[in-house]
């Protein structure tokens, strides 16, 4: 029987490095050893020494079909894991060929399907039949492409059950998407309470999505009173993790001074990490700082530059203009910054309320001077 907590999801933005590896392990007296040790180097992130010890009991001949399943699955997510698609394919699917209902095949198949071929029709096909034994993985895998519209006409409603399902069997993964669907109203009646309580079950989990959120609930106070110093600690242990929007969160509130003490230094290191994962978001806000100069250590306007103009590249909006116009004055292109702020100013209505900054910013730069935070 399957371990719950080795149910492996993948969310549409997690690699698929997060699957979980030998989810339960056969009860063969002779493979016994070399099933251990495969589960291990699994957990340290061996996957060669995987596919080389499950590779011995598969060339035995001597494996019972259960547990040939067991070898064959696991070799396959190994051999995805070390990008050998072809060879992963292969062995998932003779997996199947003996047992034709084993979900942690057929879900595997489905990320496949999902993540390297962009094939969606066939990944849906993959979690479906999953989905339908009772595998909260491909049902939450199925309701991600319900909620984007992928390989399915878009159904809220539908997202919905299916991730209600898999919360209903405390599926770690099921509580973040759950949660914004009761935060946005979607398929369900906007409930931002049921939703922060939702973030809140995900961050017991352990889920590092969850963080984030229930950050995000508590700096803007939606759905819980706002507690900006939670919020902090809370997109601290995300950001720690890796989390690109929770690090771009957390050099925001060092930014501004919110829920902590105010430090630029502080900011600048958790933008570029965030820009690193290309978070434009956070290319943007590292840009506006380090044009801006707040203190001699953070400013640098030929990086504030190039981050502005890939900001700009992928949303051409004001505000990121407005930043690339203050990094050519950083660097002394006064004439750049002024005609980016010219066409800015000549786009937006007359009573736009980002006028009179950007208007303000205009004069100094037709004086000759940059913008100074």
């Amino acid at each position: 029987m399957l371990n719950n907590s080795c149910m492996g999801t993948m969310s549409r933005l997690l690699p698929l490095q997060n699957i979980f590896l030998l989810c339960w392990l056969a009860p063969i007296l002779c493979f016994a050893n070399t099933f251990d040790d495969a589960q291990k180097a699994a957990t340290d992130g061996r996957y060669k020494d995987v596919v080389e010890l499950l590779s011995i009991s598969i060339e035995s001949g001597e494996l019972e079909p259960q547990d040939e399943v067991v070898a064959y699955s696991n070799r396959g997510v190994a051999y995805s894991l070390l990008q050998a698609y072809g060879l992963a394919t292969q062995d998932l699917k003779h997996a199947l060929s003996i047992d034709s209902e084993n979900t942690l095949t057929l879900n595997h198949l489905g990320l496949l399907a999902e993540q390297v071929d962009l094939d969606y029709i066939t990944a849906r096909g993959y979690y479906e039949r999953a989905a339908l034994i009772g595998f909260p993985g491909s049902q939450v895998n199925l309701a991600n492409l319900y909620r984007s519209g992928k390989g399915v006409e878009q159904n809220f409603s539908m997202a919905f059950e299916l991730y209600d399902v898999a919360v209903k069997q405390n599926y770690g993964m099921a509580y973040v998407p759950l949660g914004l669907l009761y935060l946005n109203g979607e398929g369900v009646a906007k409930n931002t309470r049921k939703a922060v309580g939702l973030f809140e079950q995900g961050v017991e989990a352990g889920v590092i999505d969850a963080h984030y959120y229930l950050g995000h609930s508590l700096e803007k106070g939606v759905g819980t009173p706002p507690n900006l110093k939670l919020a902090v600690e809370h997109y601290r242990f995300a950001a720690i993790q890796g989390h690109g929007q929770a690090q771009n969160s957390l050099g925001y509130m060092y930014r501004r001074g919110l829920g902590v003490e105010r430090d630029y230094s502080e900011a600048a290191l958790w933008y570029e990490l965030a820009s690193e994962q290309d978070n434009f978001e956070a290319k943007n806000r590292l840009s506006w700082l380090l044009a801006g100069c707040p203190t001699e250590k953070v400013c640098n306007g030929e990086l504030a530059v190039r981050l502005a103009k890939e900001a700009v590249a992928l949303d051409n909006n004001p505000g990121y203009q407005d930043s690339l116009a203050a990094a050519y004055a950083r660097v002394g292109k006064y004439d750049l910054a002024v005609a980016t702020l010219e066409s800015v100013l000549d786009s937006l209505p007359k009573d736009a309320r980002q006028r009179a900054g950007f208007e303000t910013r205009l004069r100094s730069y037709q004086q000759g001077k940059p913008h100074q935070l």
